[in-house]
């Protein structure tokens, strides 16, 4: 294994395969490799600690980033996905590239998973930072092997032409910030380029504006003297970037409008998985409001068991408090029979009772999906299911309540088999099935199906187009959908193709004379699908960017129909976290990056030189505490984050008592006549409302104010009237009015206005206490320490 003391690179390249590839423990990786070598008859001497194995795979993974800096060196372009997940309480984002070559092989379309990096929060500019960062390194990196000329990360943002993400606003920032950046530093080349090209006089010009503008920005001569040397270079330096930047745009401004496309060219897409699953949402919340707009019942709340005893209370605060915090209907009945069915924790839940109660029914077995674990179109996949097989589910649940000791199904059971029999419900279940077979489905097919007619999400302006003009259509003709006949799908299938699910379409046609509501339901949930859709379609409408785009341009900015590699990636992480603890973000990234790029062969094909580089960079990095500096920062930035919020509460602490000081020294009116007795501005009224709802009664004191209930969308807002002096003089004389009648008294704060002390004092005499009162007492004192 070893030659001089030194593990040979083809028992490295072999133990990385064996961990990163082959997912075995790197403590087990060498007896693993013994063992193949008995098998073959070669007995393998000396030996290599866990500590090594690790560290060749940590070589591999910078051999992936060496691999990543190469390709984008003959790249015509490069687009970048991204996302962000928090794990224990930090946050994580994942980052892939992908090269886009000339070449019309498989190499055309290089992807690249670039790591999981840890982060202080997931803003936009933090997530701009790591990217920048994750450049810088990894051209840092190229320079120090050879590979680059020179390190300049700019060049990489110039190449740059698109960015994949999520629709969440962060994501669409992140990209307009990353627009910029890109503009920026292809300005900055641009004219540092131009400025190279200078005559000796267009050069002392241009040093003469740099040094003049320096001095008038640091306030003069005077203030340019004051400053010290290296005081005086960061602001040349930093006159001179914006000067050449300046340059740059002019440079940029001589281009055709063909050719600025060309240079700025760098384009959006959204998941297109995310697309749907935000649209089966909007149709989703439409379907939940339905019942309520129509006056009808709606769907059955299905309480959990604290919530279910809370309601028993009517017409108190926690009955009211269940009653808005549960669900009901199709979406939620799903989950509950996800938990029954399919729960994530496999010790638990009735999956495999219910498995062997359909393979004695049916002659075969199901496996329910998986909405205990919100798999992506698993809600709608289980309502399909479950109007498929109602009747078997709700008999199911019967025998699991007889073969029970007390005969009783639990809360969570019960809630299903009565959702199962609720008739709203029922309509809501039909209406998701439709959806699901009619749209959802023949969607994906077209974006993840063998028979896609594209690869580049850039293409699907079309698709998206068909699918809304689809559901205009369905929303027109719900008929397509509701009649009982062979060839329905010809119309109401998205692509015209048979139902996925044909057993589920039929089975919705044999409940749908039960269901009176079934119609408008579901053009009710097609509208509120089709809002979303045209939200969530944004870079395909005609005035986008998207569309002003050449074929050749589109083809520059490939990029995937979904962004199921950063998602997954972090499933992946996750299991692998969960697995091994103790396993570092870099190792595994190591192990990731050198699976996922291919970089197996790479590394066998790099010489002696280049392997005794990746051998002392690693160790380089081994030594340098980078992943505990990590760890500290994340540490220090929570403190800040601690400290910052414990300043701002006591400035707001402060605020609120200076506040109530000043009302402290408001003589206030609380008395009718002394109210009608001056006139007062809308200063004073305002000071004194401010006073009462301090001080004042309970019916005038602030309190939090209830959030009004979300306007629907036929509704119109209430509009906002600007309080008048008469409007406030009324508040007043109502806060007075409440002040009289609530008994408080008459000097809460211990002050007499001499517009009232006669009258205190005339009531003091009435509350004297007399003989008789003291009855029982042996003495006055007595009476009023009772």
């Amino acid at each position: 294994m070893k030659e001089g003391g030194v593990v040979t690179d083809e028992v490295r390249d072999a133990l990385t395969d064996l961990v990163a590839l082959d997912n075995v423990p790197a403590k087990r990786a060498v007896s693993i490799f013994r063992r193949i070598g008995a098998f073959f008859g070669v007995h393998v001497e000396d030996d290599v600690s866990r500590r090594s194995v690790s560290r060749f795979v940590k070589e591999g993974g910078n051999a992936a980033k060496l691999q990543f800096v190469e390709a984008t060196q003959t790249a015509k372009g490069i687009t970048l996905a991204g996302d962000g997940t928090s794990h224990k309480n930090e946050t994580y984002e994942t980052k892939f590239a992908t090269i886009i070559n000339d070449s019309s092989d498989e190499n055309r379309h290089l992807q690249f998973f670039l790591g999981i990096q840890m982060a202080v929060n997931h803003t936009s500019q933090t997530q701009l930072d790591g990217w920048i960062e994750l450049i810088e390194e990894l051209y840092h990196l190229g320079m120090d092997s050879g590979i680059l000329n020179e390190e300049d990360s700019r060049d990489f943002w110039n190449l740059v032409t698109g960015f994949q993400s999520d629709h969440a606003n962060d994501q669409k920032r992140l990209f307009e910030l990353m627009k910029e950046h890109k503009e920026r530093c292809e300005r900055d080349i641009r004219g540092e380029e131009a400025v190279l090209e200078f005559s000796i006089p267009e050069l002392n010009e241009f040093l003469f504006k740099v040094t003049d503008e320096a001095i008038r920005d640091a306030g003069g001569f005077s203030a340019w003297d004051a400053l010290s040397d290296d005081e005086q270079k960061s602001k040349i330096n930093e006159i001179r970037q914006r000067v050449v930047r300046d340059i740059g745009q002019e440079e940029f401004n001589k281009l055709t409008d063909a050719e600025k496309s060309d240079v700025d060219l760098f384009l959006w897409a959204g998941c297109c998985m995310h697309k749907e699953m935000n649209a089966f949402k909007g149709g989703a919340h439409a379907m939940s409001e339905f019942w309520t707009k129509r006056g009808l019942t709606p769907p059955m709340k299905l309480f959990n068991r604290d919530n279910a005893a809370a309601a028993k209370a009517t017409g108190t605060d926690a009955a009211q408090r269940a009653e808005d915090l549960t669900l009901g209907g199709a979406i939620k009945l799903a989950s509950l029979c996800g938990a029954i069915f399919r729960h994530k924790d496999r010790k638990r839940g009735q999956q495999d009772t219910l498995r062997f109660y359909f393979d004695l029914v049916l002659g075969f077995t199901i496996c329910f999906p998986d909405t205990n674990n919100t798999r992506f179109q698993s809600h709608e996949e289980a309502c399909a299911v479950l109007i498929t097989y109602l009747d078997i589910f709700i008999e199911f649940l019967e025998y699991v309540r007889k073969n029970k000791q007390k005969r009783t199904l639990n809360h969570m059971e019960n809630n299903v088999f009565q959702g199962l029999q609720d008739i709203p419900t029922r309509h809501e279940i039909c209406v998701v099935t439709l959806y699901y077979l009619s749209v959802s489905v023949p969607y994906m097919r077209e974006i993840r199906g063998r028979e896609a007619a594209t690869d580049n999400v850039l293409e699907l302006t079309d698709l998206h187009e068909r699918v809304i003009s689809h559901i205009d259509e369905l929303i027109d003709h719900p008929e397509y959908l509701l009649s009982a006949t062979q060839d329905a799908y010809i119309q109401g299938s998205l692509d015209g193709k048979p139902w996925s699910r044909p057993e589920a379409f039929w089975a919705v046609q044999r409940y749908a004379p039960t269901l009176p509501h079934l119609r408008d339901l579901l053009v009710a949930f097609l509208i509120g699908a089709r809002d979303k859709w045209i939200d969530f379609s944004e870079e395909f409408s005609p005035d986008g960017a998207l569309a002003g785009a050449t074929l050749e341009q589109i083809a520059r900015a490939w990029m995937r129909m979904t962004n199921d590699l950063c998602e997954g990636e972090f499933g992946t992480w996750r299991q692998s976290a969960k697995a091994n603890p103790s396993l570092s973000v870099v190792q595994h990234n190591s192990r990731q990056m050198y699976k996922f790029n291919n970089t197996s062969e790479y590394l066998r094909a790099l010489g002696p030189e280049m392997r005794k580089f990746l051998r002392k960079v690693t160790r380089q990095q081994d030594e340098s505490g980078a992943s505990r500096a990590m760890r500290i920062k994340l540490a220090k930035h929570r403190q800040a984050v601690a400290e910052e919020n414990t300043e701002k509460d006591r400035v707001r602490a402060a605020k609120v008592q200076a506040a109530r000081d000043a009302l402290e020294e408001v003589a206030p009116i609380l008395t009718i006549t002394e109210l009608h007795t001056d006139y007062f501005t809308v200063a004073d009224i305002t000071e004194q409302l401010r006073w009462h709802a301090e001080f004042g009664a309970p019916e005038s004191r602030k309190g939090k104010k209830k959030r009004a209930p979300k306007q629907a969308e036929s509704e119109e807002a209430p509009t906002k009237t600007k309080a008048t002096r008469e409007t406030k003089f009324q508040s007043l004389e109502q806060a007075v009015e409440q002040y009289i009648s609530s008994g408080l008294p008459r000097d809460p704060l211990g002050r007499l206005g001499t517009s009232w002390e006669a009258e205190k004092m005339e009531d003091s005499l009435h509350e004297l206490v007399t003989v008789d009162d003291l009855d029982g007492y042996d003495s006055e004192g007595d009476y009023y320490q009772r």
